[in-house]
């Protein structure tokens, strides 16, 4: 069920007042718009992710890991390691592509249809020809559909010999490692389409870049060259591998697609010059009793003008909900002054609120941002 503005503002309340390390940094959690403007959409399919690379099998699967690099024949029959690029790899990676995705932007701000409802909508809409039509009655403002559109994985074995030498009964060596060595890149695409509107309002990918991830196999052990296995060597399978990546674009998708909460943080200035009238202001930090601590700086404040002291005061005021006085005090500050981190906190503080405000015109707007793109049976995107 979509969050009303109400429900964000307190939780927000009862949540951002939490101090950190030693009670010296409070941290904001403060909501956030999405980067996709996702205002007016209030219902979100999600399709599951498709595979649309049509990849390859390379010639080793279900085989043995190549072996590379001019290895020496004497340790050949010490290298045979199945291959790890293991069976269903790419339904593997498109269901926890899926997974992911759905998780993501999920958070509770609209309403989000599970990608086994949203496929068997597409399926309907394939069968009757009316994909825009199906969404529609299905009351779905907008359709996420994303793919695998670049899926590379590698795998061989190398020996590389050590920097740094030991020694063993035959005397001083430098030992040989041997290593599974796996390459792997991939990149998921996605298309956010207006169903009503029926074009593309956003769209985009994200990619892990070129990974390697090794796995140590064994090495030589003495001047002779003789190889020690090591006693417990289990190397991933590709499927873990891409999964494991695929979990880090979580944090794409949200950012992209939905409002969202994010921790902000703030340092409190220190008792300097001192004043000892303050120190129990910041035993008040310690125990938790806000209030206390504001109007201890904020009175030092208004009786000496202590720089610390308001400028601790601007942030309590801050997250106890008194913003306005808190702009002002910050205002007055870098005024009087010349205090530049009052300044900075006073745009930073601000750059909170506009973000707020942003992301709540996002939740609570019934205008899209999508233009009409067509009226026909099809959907832009699928």
């Amino acid at each position: 069920m979509r969050k009303t503005l109400s429900t964000i503002l307190l939780l927000a309340v009862a949540l951002v007042l939490v101090l950190t390390g030693c009670s010296t940094t409070i941290a904001i959690r403060t909501l956030v718009p999405a980067e996709v403007d996702v205002s007016g959409y209030k219902s979100i399919a999600v399709r599951s992710t498709i595979d649309n690379t049509k990849w390859i099998v390379p010639a080793f699967w279900n085989s043995y890991i190549p072996i590379r690099g001019g290895i020496s024949e004497k340790y050949l029959n010490f290298l045979y390691f199945r291959s790890c690029l293991d069976f269903g790899v790419s339904s593997h990676i498109s269901n926890a592509a899926t997974k992911t995705v759905y998780k993501a932007v999920n958070t509770g701000f609209f309403k989000v249809l599970d990608p086994e409802l949203t496929d068997s909508y597409v399926t309907i809409g394939d069968r009757n020809g009316n994909m825009k039509k199906t969404f529609l009655d299905a009351g779905v403002d907008a359709v996420l559909t994303t793919e695998i559109s670049n899926l590379y994985y590698d795998e061989y074995i190398i020996q590389e010999r050590s920097e740094f030498s030991s020694t063993a009964a035959d005397g001083k060596y430098y030992p040989i490692y041997f290593y599974a060595v796996q390459k792997y890149e991939i990149t998921i695409s996605y298309r956010l389409t207006d169903v009503e509107n029926n074009v593309i309002i956003a769209s985009g990918n994200f990619s892990s870049g070129m990974r390697e991830h090794r796995t140590t196999l064994g090495k030589t052990k003495n001047a002779a060259g003789d190889y020690e296995a090591y006693s417990y060597v289990r190397i991933p399978t590709a499927s873990s591998l891409f999964e494991e990546q695929i979990s880090t674009f979580a944090t794409n998708f949200r950012n992209a697609l939905s409002p969202h909460y994010v921790t902000e943080y703030f340092d409190f200035m220190p008792n300097k010059p001192k004043v000892k009238r303050l120190e129990s202001a910041y035993e008040a930090l310690e125990d938790e009793k806000w209030g206390v601590a504001l109007q201890i700086f904020a009175d030092e404040y208004a009786r000496s003008k202590h720089g610390a002291a308001g400028y601790n005061a601007c942030i309590l005021y801050f997250t106890t909900g008194e913003r306005q006085k808190a702009y002002d005090l910050a205002q007055e500050l870098y005024r009087t002054q010349s205090m530049t981190d009052a300044l900075e906190l006073y745009h930073d503080l601000k750059k909170i609120e506009e973000k707020e405000n942003a992301a709540t015109k996002q939740i609570n707007s019934t205008e899209k941002s999508g233009s009409t793109g067509g009226s026909t049976g099809s959907l832009a995107g699928f």
